[in-house]
């Protein structure tokens, strides 16, 4: 639902794009990110398959010019259309404000548009909402196509509350930015209706004080690139077969990698994928005879320091972080802010001395802070910051996160944890920071 921030004077609500495969929600978003004014547009988020179909959801925030001294921030989502990521639907759908249905004006999916409507109503229903009970708009998209439906037999066919429609073109963007003012206008008049009396007041008002009304606010009167360079798009392999869940198999590794065998390294896995997860892994990947190496083995390969040193370095005296920073050698430190400079150095100190449980800890608080940082900055609030959103919103792989929590999670219990493990663990921290410092 809304968040408000009464010390920011700031609305933040939420926006869905709804509506079946391939019909044009994720090109409605690319287009507004295209055009809009850069100082009224955040970045796009948008994680693909290969084949350009939304796997997870697609993000884009959107800042209203401020109205009777509020602003006003709109955070819009797309669902993925297909049909076995249903549970990433229901995700994506709770607390939205408003939602937009993208149908698609082609005969041939007619079919394929009553079936997304439907499953629309099913999801709000398993959350105690009602279709009708939500600001609602439809969308008739492809219109620049030929053999289309016409616009009274689609209203018929799914808008029998003749709620308001438009038809548009995603592609050249007919009708676009008048379906977002009018989506973006009820979901303000329902926030209004549901403050008590005494606190409306005169109210925010409607998009026509804003000279020139929203979408001559709101738009670029310059052509729009033919790609926007603040465009995140995240191509990730899709599934071999329907997900029950989302995300199933959580594991730290590429998901591609398969399972790893418990207590020990999966036959032919590799390191995490990229470089920053490659480096920290590699420690554990070198000389076969490195699997019979005393336990001392990484610390001994830091600048030839002595075997002995962690028995007498600990990872969480301030004087054992920095005597690890003055090691020649790989380190990680360099990559984050001097603030958390530290806190680096003991992760890496304590996988040095097999302090796994310590490091976790110190991996743990890194990527919270990491993942609390894109939440604001992307004004996640409530639902939005569930554990798969923000992360994903990061470009991170939803099942990795998971896999890093249930690591963490049993190093907290007491459980066995492995260098592998924390490896996999600080690998993902790395991750995150890159991410982070794209943004």
């Amino acid at each position: 639902m809304a968040s408000v921030n009464p010390l920011s004077r700031e609305l933040v609500f939420k926006i869905v794009y709804y509506g079946p495969g391939l019909g044009g929600k994720t090109t409605t978003l690319e287009y507004l990110h295209a055009t809009a004014k850069p100082e009224h547009r955040g970045k796009l988020v948008s994680l693909a398959t290969p084949v350009d179909r939304t796997l997870y959801f697609d993000f884009l925030p959107v800042r209203l010019p401020q109205m009777r001294g509020m602003n006003v921030r709109l955070q819009l989502f797309t669902v993925p259309g297909q049909v076995y990521f249903n549970a990433t639907r229901k995700l994506v759908l709770t607390g939205a404000d408003g939602i937009v249905f993208v149908s698609d004006s082609q005969a041939v999916r007619a079919d394929a548009n009553v079936e997304s409507l439907e499953n629309l109503r099913d999801n709000l229903a398993e959350q105690g909402r009602q279709l009708q009970q939500v600001p609602l708009i439809f969308q008739h998209n492809k219109r620049d196509l030929p053999d289309l439906l016409p616009l009274e037999e689609l209203d018929a066919m799914l808008n029998p509350s003749r709620a308001f429609s438009v038809a548009t073109s995603a592609r050249t963007g007919l009708g676009i930015y008048e379906g977002l003012e009018e989506i973006s206008a009820l979901v303000l008049r329902a926030f209004e209706s549901r403050l008590p009396d005494a606190a409306r007041g005169g109210g925010l008002g409607g998009f026509d004080a804003i000279e020139g009304g929203l979408v001559t606010a709101l738009r670029d009167a310059s052509p729009p690139p033919s790609a926007p360079l603040d465009a995140v798009i995240s191509r990730l392999a899709p599934p071999s077969k329907p997900w029950p869940t989302m995300p199933p198999n959580s594991t730290l590794g590429d998901p591609s990698e398969g399972p790893l065998v418990e207590g020990g390294d999966a036959p032919g896995a590799s390191a995490p994928p990229g470089p920053a997860a490659a480096a920290p892994a590699s420690a554990a990947a070198t000389a076969p005879e490195s699997r019979e190496a005393p336990p001392q083995r990484l610390a001994a390969r830091r600048g030839n320091a002595p075997a002995e040193a962690p028995a007498t370095a600990r990872a969480d005296d301030p004087s054992a972080a920095t005597r690890h920073l003055a090691q020649p050698g790989l380190s990680f430190v360099a990559l984050w802010p001097t603030a958390e400079r530290e806190a680096v150095a003991e992760i890496e100190a304590a996988i040095a001395a097999e302090r796994y449980a310590v490091a976790l800890e110190r991996c743990d608080a890194l990527v919270t802070g990491i993942l609390a940082k894109a939440a604001d900055l992307a004004g996640a609030t409530g639902a939005s910051r569930d554990p798969l959103t923000v992360p994903a919103l990061l470009g991170l792989d939803g099942r990795r996160y998971l896999g890093f929590r249930a690591v963490v999670r049993r190093a907290r219990e007491g459980g066995e944890v492995t260098e592998r493990d924390t490896l996999r663990a600080f690998a993902f921290a790395i991750d995150a920071r890159l991410a982070e410092m794209a943004l």
